[in-house]
């Protein structure tokens, strides 16, 4: 921050995505900081504007503490509210945060006064029903900000569903113990089994949530109880199994600021203390990503820095002594790290040394519920058969991977799963809006084989490619499946790009 005009904000907004965690924009009016907004343009004021000062150290502290007053200040707001215009008046991160406090709410009364869960079920299905409704006129702010919430009452219904099974009859039952819970109180603060974590209220902005499955809760609570024991948390598996975007996720559920770091041999130990420092003095998590890539001699000398840093936090002082400095502890602070397994899948990772080890509490990451995930991806997006829909392309993806040639460049896991999502969320859209001039993509199987063609066709190799056809026309067997890489408006494209740049099409 050390700008020689600090009237030139210009300077400074490109980063302030890299020290907020959902902060892309800060707006300033008559030398005062009035509202910042995030990526999505999601627009927060400030209560007490912030003044900008030559000294840019002692405004941006004042920011950053203002920022989440501002936040505390509107989830009180929130919570007293009535009003039907929620989903306008207030941010993604205070709308989903109230909702899990008064869900936490509600249970618990349930479960003390012995009420049914059958009607709060139908209470939480009314209000997904309301949610999932098709509006063709909503902005991109206000979809984002309903499928969060979707996300969220999407798992409620499950957890009901949980406690319901499992006949819970007091709040102190595990069913109802292991899950995340919200409360409001003086303090906003979580809890999850025997851990209790303040909310730190740093604004997230309005990112797409991660989608909970028995996996992640399984991470969640190995993590929580990881933490509490002044352990940091190493989530353990193969490439594309969500263990980064796993701490992430757990991060934003307690308001944390979430640095992730690759790892790779140009990191040394000098800037991975400086990393520390940090972490600590901020009290963000830090997660270093594939940790297991940097050399034996590196990981033996972090070890020690680690270790000086966990102890501080477990014994709650006041300082910790890194790089000849006395750095000021944040106990909010947390040190993560995930690994791919070190086989010869994964070339170029090493076994963790015994000492670091025993820092870290190991969870392992296996195989992620990809039918689940599909389900509750297409469900909050407007898909009304996406249980059945998710179901197929599952197995299309799994029978693909088992019959198509073995190629290094060929894809079958979550990231390309998620890929195939994303693009059939984005065509249903625009097919609800009216912007898809192609008829033919006339039901919701049709949009998920346009999908795939678009996403996995031009990665095929030529001999695979009647293969994938035919499985796809197997599997999705009432859908519309045309190949648009030759169809007739696909060659028409081609043709004009090939006048336009003087080469012949044939």
């Amino acid at each position: 921050l050390g700008i020689k005009n600090v009237e030139n904000m210009g300077s400074i907004q490109p980063h302030l995505k890299s020290l907020f965690q959902g902060i892309v924009r800060i707006n300033v009016f008559n030398g005062h900081i009035v509202s910042f907004q995030s990526s999505v343009g999601e627009v927060v004021q400030l209560p007490d504007p912030v003044h900008v000062t030559e000294r840019p150290e002692v405004w941006f502290a004042e920011l950053v503490q203002i920022h989440k007053n501002s936040l505390s200040e509107l989830l009180t707001k929130c919570m007293n509210s009535n009003s039907s215009d929620k989903l306008d008046t207030f941010p993604s991160q205070i709308l989903d945060l109230s909702e899990a406090i008064a869900f936490s709410s509600i249970v618990e009364k349930s479960i003390e006064t012995k009420s049914s869960f059958f009607h709060l079920k139908e209470m939480f299905q009314g209000k997904l029903h309301s949610l999932t409704r098709q509006n063709t006129f909503e902005s991109n702010l206000v979809r984002s900000k309903k499928n969060a919430l979707i996300l969220d009452i999407l798992r409620c219904l499950d957890v009901i569903d949980d406690i319901a099974k499992n006949r819970v009859h007091s709040v102190s039952d595990w069913a109802w113990q292991k899950q995340l819970r919200y409360y409001r109180q003086c303090e906003c603060f979580v809890r999850m089994s025997d851990t209790t974590f303040g909310y730190s209220f740093e604004y997230q902005g309005c990112q797409p949530k991660l989608v909970y499955t028995p996996l992640t809760d399984k991470c969640y609570l190995n993590l929580c109880q990881a933490l509490k024991l002044g352990f940091g948390g190493n989530p353990i598996g193969p490439a594309g199994t969500g263990k980064t975007e796993s701490v992430k996720a757990l991060g934003a559920a307690l308001g944390r600021h979430v640095l992730v770091f690759n790892c790779d041999e140009g990191i040394d130990t000098s800037s991975m203390g400086r990393m520390f420092i940090g972490i600590v003095s901020s009290g963000a998590w830090g997660c270093f990503d594939e940790f297991n890539r940097l050399s034996q001699d590196q990981l033996s000398a972090v070890s020690n820095q680690i270790h000086m840093i966990l102890v501080a936090i477990k014994e709650k002082n006041d300082s910790v002594h890194l790089l000849g400095n006395d750095v000021k502890v944040n106990a909010n602070a947390g040190i993560f790290v995930t690994l791919n397994p070190a086989s010869k899948d994964y070339k170029g990772r090493s076994e963790l040394p015994a000492n670091l080890k025993a820092l870290f509490r190991p969870i392992a990451m296996s195989k992620p519920d990809n039918v689940c995930i599909a389900d509750v991806t297409l469900l909050a997006d407007g898909f009304s058969e996406g249980k059945i829909l998710s179901q197929k392309l599952v197995l299309a993806f799994s029978k693909l991977q088992q019959l198509l040639s073995k190629q290094r460049h060929y894809d079958w896991g979550l990231r390309a799963l998620k890929a195939v999502l994303r693009t059939a969320c984005k065509m249903l859209r625009s097919a609800a809006q009216g912007e898809d001039a192609r008829s033919k993509i006339n039901t919701e199987s049709s949009i998920i084989v346009r999908a795939l063609e678009m996403n996995i066709l031009p990665k095929l190799s030529k001999n695979d490619v009647p293969l994938f056809s035919a499985l796809i026309s197997d599997v999705f067997v009432k859908a519309d499946f045309c190949n648009i890489y030759k169809s007739d408006e696909m060659k028409i494209h081609l043709s004009d790009i090939f006048q336009e740049n003087k080469l012949d099409f044939d």
